[in-house]
């Protein structure tokens, strides 16, 4: 074992203390009052470490953002630490989910995603400040609110931090197979709109235009834009329409998730959405983007770099990806090295099953601090 992992194996208690505090602070996203109360926790904690400086960013409907930056004003470009602290557990969900440790493994609401992971960032940055190895240059820290509901505050935030920065490290927990996430696929959120015209259906049927039956052939050449071979995914997932027993329905509304490769394919795919087309005279058909986040395309030589680190220091990783999001989505977008799913090793993420596997919490920790010393900017 490297002497860089004995340190943080031997720091795996008071790990957990940590974690255990982050989890009793429960935080579901729509309940502001107690997202802030973490927030308020992570504030003193940063604190505590000696950051040198914290910005907290105060937000209306979610809770608000902070940001500690250490060696802020060090030469050469930062590092950027991306935690999300909400989660989607409901308060009071303790109390059906009570935090206990068996087989190694720790559980509580909200431990996988992404609490643990939070917990690992904070302790490789507080573990090398302590050893006097903080890296000379800026490291920045950055807990957002509203991950869980796609990020629609702090995207711009984000994207400003991440525009000068030389690496962003997610702290998104691993896949289930213990992978670092070097790709994942980009979504978007589509409303269908079909307006037709009502009519009594028994006495005057041939006066209305049937908003349902639109709808169907309209469903039908949405379906077509499925190429599950090269990964994207196009899925009608919600529909409301009709408003009576006896009448031709108006109106429909219909949700569709969108998810692709690359940006070429999402490109590809709002397009053909967009252009979509009425199939019956008098209809109208409208398809609107919601939120969306651009995929996070694998870059050649990010992985086998960060692997050759972990290498040196007794640790191996390895690379996959996955179907769903992150903030590493809009970092990857713009051109910024980034690397996802530093976070926890475990399962159940959204589920009563979450936890964490206790091991991975040390272990990556290690890594994390061996890339803060390590990593050189590229070529």
């Amino acid at each position: 074992m490297s002497e860089l992992l004995n340190y943080f194996t031997d720091r795996t208690e008071s790990m957990l203390e940590t974690l255990t505090e982050m989890v009793e602070r429960e935080s579901f996203t729509r309940e502001k009052s107690q997202v802030d109360r973490l927030v308020d926790w992570m504030g003193e904690r940063c604190q505590a470490m000696k950051a040198d400086s914290i910005l907290r960013y105060p937000q209306g409907e979610c809770g608000d953002f902070l940001l500690a930056k250490w060696n802020a004003e060090a030469s050469g470009k930062p590092f950027l630490f991306l935690v999300h602290v909400d989660t989607v557990h409901p308060i009071g969900s303790l109390e059906t989910m009570p935090i206990k440790i068996e087989d190694g493994r720790y559980y509580g609401p909200g431990s996988l995603d992404m609490k643990g992971g939070t917990v690992i960032a904070l302790e490789a940055i507080d573990g090398l400040r302590a050893r006097g190895q903080l890296p000379d240059r800026p490291i920045f820290f950055l807990a957002t609110t509203e991950e869980e509901i796609g990020s629609p505050v702090s995207e711009p935030l984000i994207k400003q931090l991440a525009a000068d920065c030389e690496l962003v490290l997610v702290m998104e927990p691993a896949t289930k197979e213990g992978t670092i996430k070097t790709w994942r696929k980009g979504g978007g959120k589509y409303e269908l709109i079909v307006e037709g015209r009502a009519a009594h259906a028994g006495i005057a049927p041939q006066e209305g235009i049937n908003a349902i039956i639109e709808f169907a052939q309209q469903a039908l050449e949405i379906n077509r834009l499925n190429d599950l071979k090269y990964g994207t995914s196009v899925s009608i997932t919600l529909v409301e329409g009709g408003s009576a027993g006896n009448v031709i329905p108006a109106r429909v509304e219909a949700h569709i998730d969108t998810r692709v490769m690359t940006l070429e394919a999402m490109e590809n795919l709002h397009d053909a959405l967009s252009k979509l087309y009425p199939k019956m005279p008098g209809a109208k058909v409208m398809c609107r983007r919601g939120g969306h986040r651009p995929p996070m395309e694998r870059r050649p030589g990010l992985f086998e770099k960060a692997a050759a680190i972990g290498a040196k220091h007794g640790i191996t990783i390895y690379e996959g990806g996955t179907g769903g999001g992150s903030d590493g989505n809009f970092t990857a977008a713009m051109g910024i090295p980034t690397l996802d799913g530093l976070g926890a090793h475990g399962d159940g993420a959204h589920a009563t099953h979450e936890h964490v596997i206790i091991s991975s919490l040390p272990r990556q920790a290690a890594l994390i601090a061996a890339l803060l010393l390590e990593w050189k900017a590229e070529d």
